[in-house]
């Protein structure tokens, strides 16, 4: 499955021929690409037109303790879960994370939203560090699914 969703490329060939890079593929369930992915994939696009700004930060998590499945002859890796994490530089910032499990299912979106924070842990990773100041750690702190709409 794409990472940055190739729909989302439509504005430029060379962008859409670039989303097929295997750099923005990941091994995705066929019943989580085609289902909930899809959704959030969606729903994040209508936030892109909503807002006049967002930065989307996608990936894979890997959980150390599950006994990891790897595919195909060079033997990668499949993340147990994935992320997005989105910024809204529109006056006022907010910020909406989500993790979801790489397999199907029924539940809506708004089951999946976690803290900024909580990506962060998961991940290892430091989102958003240029966001100094005592915003930035309330953001990331927040959950708050309903100033999204959902």
């Amino acid at each position: 499955g794409h990472l940055a969703p190739a729909a989302d490329m439509a504005f430029s060939q060379e962008a859409m021929s670039e989303s097929f890079y295997m750099s923005n593929m990941s091994p995705q369930r066929p019943a989580f690409n085609r289902g909930v992915w899809q959704k959030l994939e969606s729903t994040v696009r209508r936030f892109a037109i909503n807002e006049e700004s967002i930065t989307v930060i996608t990936g894979g998590i890997f959980i150390e303790d599950e006994e990891p499945i790897y595919i195909g002859i060079n033997k990668v890796r499949v993340p147990e879960f994935f992320y997005k994490v989105i910024l809204d530089e529109t006056p006022p910032r907010k910020m909406i994370a989500f993790i979801l499990p790489n397999k199907g299912s029924k539940k809506q979106l708004d089951k999946f939203v976690v803290s900024v924070d909580d990506v962060e842990e998961a991940t290892g990773l430091d989102f958003f560090a240029e966001i100094k100041n005592g915003e930035g750690a309330k953001l990331e702190s927040e959950i708050n699914a309903t100033q999204w709409g959902l």
